[in-house]
């Protein structure tokens, strides 16, 4: 019964943002945030008159034979805001690397009132590390230098869990602060099967999310110009000061194997915003905006819990087909 009224709770909130709108940005070109880059770009994109979303119900299956092997999938026609397939969308998934969506979001925000600048220097006073063996983190440690920009490529391409925690850490003054925040995001985008207790995404048990809810949560982190300057990014040199003063780059390659070449991209389609996600509790997922080339729409399509990295890229192969 809990459930069911998540799931209703959640749809209602969709509902009451299409119907109710988004409030207008002040955002004016001549006085745009200054990201101390090369070019001056807005980060956030305006959302015009209303916000609208593909609304799935409860336990509506769409299209979802192909994905039974799978926790859950989903596409979704993002321009027309029709849903192509719907399997198990509602159902508690473990995100992974997808909850650095979110934490995404909050970096971004943070970069457009000027709480962070891309240029800040953070010096680390300490070192971060986790409790589980194999994580996937930087070189960082303590007394070394890095740029905000490097921490955040760092966070979206390479998927570096301790560049999630340092710039929770700028952010709030702490990770747990900013895990504040970003539940109080999700409940402000509608997201109301979600519960965040980290910034990066290893496991925890009350750390969690649905494939509709990412879908939501996702729709917020493609309306930043920033994520697709970092998502079109095959690789980068993740450079830093390392506390004897030697500057260090490491080239870092994204986690999208449509990107790095390892599977070939359906012709006729180009990639947009991303993010994958692997533990053992959740499987292989990735959620996904992608192009079709011909009619200019946009698609977001989601796989969780795919048994292995084949099989994901098999499952979102065949997403990408059933785009109209």
């Amino acid at each position: 019964m809990k459930k069911q009224i998540c799931m209703a709770l959640s749809v209602m909130m969709v509902l009451l943002l299409t119907l109710s709108g988004c409030g207008k940005r002040n955002y004016n070109t001549d006085g745009q945030l200054k990201l101390g880059v090369t070019s001056d770009l807005p980060l956030y994109s305006n959302c015009g008159l209303s916000v609208n979303y593909a609304v799935i119900g409860a336990d509506e299956a769409v299209n979802d034979t192909a994905f039974l092997e799978t926790s859950s999938a989903m596409l979704v026609n993002d321009t027309d805001k029709t849903a192509l397939v719907a399997h198990n969308v509602h159902a508690r998934i473990y995100p992974a690397s997808m909850t650095k969506i979110m934490t995404g979001i909050i970096v971004f925000e943070s970069l457009e009132n000027g709480t962070l600048s891309l240029d800040d220097m953070v010096t680390l006073d300490h070192t971060v590390t986790f409790d589980e063996w194999n994580v996937a983190a930087s070189d960082l440690v303590g007394g070394c230098k890095v740029s905000i920009k490097d921490l955040i490529y760092g966070l979206l391409v390479a998927s570096y869990n301790d560049c999630a925690v340092i710039l929770a850490e700028q952010i709030a003054g702490s990770e747990s602060a900013f895990v504040d925040m970003m539940n109080e995001k999700a409940y402000e985008l509608g997201a109301a099967n979600t519960h965040y207790v980290n910034p990066h995404g290893l496991h925890s048990e009350d750390h969690y999310t649905t494939a509709y809810d990412l879908y939501l949560i996702f729709s917020e982190f493609t309306k930043h110009d920033m994520a697709y300057m970092i998502d079109s990014t095959t690789s980068y040199d993740f450079t830093y000061t390392d506390p004897e003063g030697t500057l260090t780059t490491v080239t870092i390659q994204a986690t999208n194997g449509f990107l790095s070449g390892e599977y070939n991209l359906p012709e006729g389609y180009s990639v947009g915003s991303w993010k994958s996600g692997t533990t053992t509790a959740a499987g292989h997922c990735l959620i996904m905006e992608f192009i079709n080339n011909a009619s200019g729409k946009k698609y977001i399509a989601v796989v969780a819990k795919a048994e292995d990295r084949k099989m994901l890229y098999s499952k979102m192969t065949t997403l990408i087909g059933m785009a109209e």
